[in-house]
């Protein structure tokens, strides 16, 4: 490392070394930083160098071709500067720490406007951010209205600061190219269903406001099977990314295309105000599948099966109006192909969904729910210190997968006596003492009712056990909800612990434990799935659960790694910072007794 020194009393043109601009501007847009929001890695690097150096400002710049942009910032009035005013336009054409002990003796620094007007700069010490391959992209400072000296170690010191920022960039980076991953169809480029879902979501808030209409069209390929079987899967994927291409270029730049699975592909249309608008979308997919696909030499027809369903004429949920779109497409699709519109009377639930859900009645008077508890151990020590509760449903023909059940609970409404069913088991089990703490997850369903806190409130109250023994897990989506925020108060006020599930599944977890009232986090399973693996996605998810740690480890939030399977994932998990594990490696998910 080479430390600069104190620069000489009014002369700086030393340090305007030449390097070249292209290589390094492209380095800085690669790591897309500019002009982001704040996040609180970055914030809380800042205020502790103002901490450590006992100097009221401090900030992360970086230095764009015109201007220097401010990413975080201690004490400065000000967010970006032009690059022919900024200090640290110099520090970056230097190597090394630029220490300024008095900018009022510099020929080049002293007519600065930040030297001539607010924050009056006198001293000032920026040490570079660095790239792996030696860009100087920006850096980090600290800065006083009163002359000031820097000692070597103190250089050494903000050069520190300088590489942790680094390494939150990489981190970040690599969040972002896992997200990429996770949200979009490797095949095809399109997003995936869990992306499309968001989209979904956001779409439908955004139509609810503005009194305007989404349709969601889900698409099935005819016969798709027959060119896999004749051609081979090499030629049947090639025929998928076509498809996707002819989807994408009959739709306009308001409409989403998404590939779900297989040969299913999704449409969510925004731009639809009439029967009119839909017609002219079905009519661009016409013509765009009217030509053949080139398989082999010879040409081959592919045709597909549409189903439309309307928010909010058909329905108001996002899984709502896919099952409505599916139901609508598989009535069109035994009809012989083309697309046809949701239409309740026709499209009723599977006959084996009817009769799941007539049992599913029955059940919690049957006898036939269980509560299962799979433990959740210390990472350090591997002590069991609490249990989830979990649903099952065993019935005489045998065990219903809870991903089946479950969103049939939900949509009938049979969530909220099943949900409070579990709670009291939990609430019992915590009473006998059979259990030391126990999380329980709840639906936004359950959270909606009006009386949800006062029976929390009875229950508690009857049993007479700490509240704070008991976690209710909710999902982002619900936390979000603008009016569960008055529920959400009154549980903490209980001195009921609540947990933000499944972290990391969205965008928008990034930025939701500055808002949200929890006191867990647990991250979402896919990633520890992957952890320990030797390949980019096992050491990507890896880097991206330390992220989710010291984010969280930012607003002093234990996180728990839900999915642990193996020994190897379990030290990776502690060794990362994780505080709780959860998996089959600890127990799977089993009666008290």
């Amino acid at each position: 490392m080479t430390l600069s020194g104190n620069a000489s009393p009014g002369d700086l043109e030393g340090t305007d070394v030449a390097f070249e601009e292209g290589p390094r501007l492209a380095a800085l847009h690669r790591y897309g930083v500019l002009d982001t929001l704040p996040e609180p890695q970055f914030d809380g690097l800042v205020r502790l160098a103002s901490r450590v150096f006992n100097l009221p400002m401090a900030l992360i710049s970086f230095v764009d071709e015109h201007r220097q942009w401010v990413k975080a910032s201690e004490g400065v009035p000000f967010s970006e500067t032009p690059r022919c005013e900024s200090f640290c336009a110099h520090t970056i054409a230097q190597d090394g720490v630029m220490v300024v002990p008095d900018a009022h003796l510099h020929r080049q620094l002293r007519t600065s406007m930040v030297v001539l007007d607010s924050p009056f700069v006198r001293s000032y010490a920026g040490a570079p951010l660095v790239t792996p391959d030696g860009h100087k992209i920006g850096t980090f400072c600290v800065l006083s209205p009163e002359p000031r000296e820097f000692s070597e170690e103190e250089q050494r010191l903000l050069t520190s600061f300088a590489e942790l920022v680094m390494t939150e960039l990489k981190l970040r980076q690599a969040f972002q190219d896992l997200a990429d991953t996770a949200l979009n169809d490797t095949l095809t480029g399109l997003p995936n269903r869990v992306q499309f879902r968001q989209l979904l979501v956001a779409a439908c808030r955004h139509a609810a406001l503005c009194g305007e209409k989404v349709v969601v069209g889900l698409l099935d390929l005819d016969g798709f099977k027959l060119i896999n079987d004749t051609f081979g899967h090499a030629v049947g994927d090639e025929v998928l990314r076509e498809v996707g291409r002819r989807l994408k270029e009959a739709n306009t730049a308001g409409n989403t295309v998404a590939r779900l699975s297989g040969d299913e592909f999704v449409l969510l249309l925004t731009d639809v105000r009439s029967a009119a608008d839909i017609r002219r979308v079905t009519r661009r997919l016409e013509d765009r599948f009217a030509a053949p696909f080139m398989i082999g030499g010879q040409e081959v027809f592919v045709r597909w099966s549409l189903g439309l369903s309307i928010f909010p004429d058909n329905a108001q949920g996002p899984d709502a109006l896919l099952s409505h779109a599916d139901a609508a497409m598989y009535r069109v699709k035994r009809a012989g192909g083309g697309h046809t519109m949701f239409q309740a009377r026709q499209d009723q639930r599977s006959p084996l969904e009817i009769e799941r859900l007539g049992a599913l009645h029955r059940a919690l008077e049957r006898g036939e729910l269980r509560v299962y508890f799979q433990p959740v151990v210390l990472a350090e020590t591997r002590a069991v210190v609490a249990h989830e509760a979990l649903l099952r449903w065993a019935r005489p023909s045998g065990m219903v997968s809870p991903l089946d059940f479950i969103p049939l609970a939900e949509s009938s409404g049979l969530i909220v006596p099943i949900g409070r069913w579990v709670l009291q088991e939990a609430v019992g089990a915590l009473q006998t003492g059979r259990l030391q703490r126990a999380s329980v997850n709840v639906s936004a369903l359950e959270v909606k009712q009006p009386d949800f806190v006062a029976y929390l409130r009875g229950l508690l109250s009857e049993s007479g056990i700490t509240p704070r023994r008991l976690l209710l897990e909710l999902t982002e989506s619900s936390l979000l909800e603008p009016r569960f925020g008055k529920v959400i108060r009154e549980l903490q006020s209980l001195g009921v612990r609540t947990a933000l599930d499944d972290f990391g599944n969205g965008y928008s977890s990034l930025t939701a434990l500055s808002n949200l009232p929890v006191q867990v986090v647990k991250i979402d399973r896919s990633f520890a799935t992957r952890v320990g693996e030797d390949s980019a996605a096992g050491r990507k998810a890896l880097e991206v659960v330390r992220g989710i740690v010291t984010l969280a480890g930012a607003y002093g939030l234990p996180t728990v790694a839900e999915g642990v399977e193996t020994a190897g994932q379990a030290e990776l998990l502690r060794a990362v910072g994780c505080t709780y594990l959860q998996g089959y490696l600890f127990g799977y998910p089993a009666p008290l007794d």
